[in-house]
């Protein structure tokens, strides 16, 4: 069975002409008249018969009408809103973001899109790197934004931007006012962690092994934002993502030291995809939106 079939019987039903239903679906009144007995034939009845005044249900087209005209409507709405969905005019937009990169990147990003985007229905799913990813290859989101680069076969990745992870410390730390210091002076004073399964700590204690230092760690933490508290509360040093402590770079709170002999580490963040998988406008413009933000 056939969409231009039932577009012929609904059509032709509405209108009670074979000619008027030929001409308002710019056909020819032959072809629509194949239309209608190809349907007939798939159906097994005789849905339509003509008379003097045109055509007129049978009692099996009578059945079938109801039926028949809500499967088309469904169809012509679902035509009409995959198309919006490819212009990025309409449809639902799910998209995974790591946590620091939902934290302090997002949310200017979203509010971007959302403005340039009315139509389309956001949906975010966060979480670490691994969680977000998961994400993807299960389908819950058409993309995901990354901080910590995994491999599978069936993902394909893309770099957005590097940043910097310096060593920071509150203003009111006694290596603030230097901004220069021995990553052996960091160590004594003491360093805020993140937690074991994170990317960060996999960073920090490999930045401090490259040099033969053994920090002494003052406490660890489920969150950046909960270490950059501490930091600011002037506790500890801390390697945080720029990201993380720009604003508060700016306005003076925090210190990013320069460490002799050992500079900052980096990271990159990356959009993850399905492989082979086309994006949608959507997904194109709010990785762009990242993208931009982060440089």
């Amino acid at each position: 069975m056939e969409l231009g079939q039932v577009e012929a019987f609904v059509e032709a039903q509405r209108r009670g002409s074979i000619t008027r239903a030929a001409e308002a679906l710019d056909l020819t009144q032959p072809t629509l008249t194949a239309r209608l007995r190809g349907l007939e034939r798939e159906v097994g009845a005789q849905l339509l018969v003509r008379g003097r005044r045109g055509v007129a249900l049978t009692p099996a087209g009578r059945r079938f009408l109801p039926r028949a005209a809500m499967a088309l409507d469904a169809l012509r709405r679902a035509a009409a809103d995959a198309r919006a969905a490819s212009e990025g005019r309409g449809g639902r937009f799910a998209v995974g973001l790591a946590s620091d990169v939902a934290v302090y990147l997002a949310p200017a990003a979203l509010a971007r899109f959302a403005r340039s985007h009315p139509e389309v229905e956001i949906s975010v799913v966060s979480g670490r790197s691994p969680f977000v990813a998961d994400a993807l290859r299960s389908e819950q989101v058409e993309i995901a934004i990354v901080s910590q680069l995994m491999a599978y076969p069936d993902i394909a990745s893309r770099p957005l931007f590097s940043e910097r992870v310096p060593v920071v410390v509150g203003r009111r730390h006694p290596l603030a006012r230097r901004g220069r210091a021995k990553l052996a002076d960091i160590a004594r004073e003491g360093i805020v962690l993140r937690d074991s399964a994170s990317y960060l700590y996999a960073l920090t204690t490999s930045y401090f092994a490259a040099a033969g230092v053994a920090p002494r760690v003052l406490m660890q933490l489920d969150s950046t934002e909960a270490c950059k508290r501490v930091v600011l509360a002037g506790l500890g040093a801390a390697l945080l993502p720029e990201m993380a402590v720009r604003e508060e770079r700016g306005r003076g709170e925090v210190v990013a030291l320069t460490v002799e002999g050992a500079p900052a580490p980096t990271r990159t963040i990356h959009v993850l995809t399905r492989a082979g998988a086309e994006l949608s406008v959507a997904s194109s413009s709010f990785i762009g939106l990242i993208e931009a933000a982060g440089k």
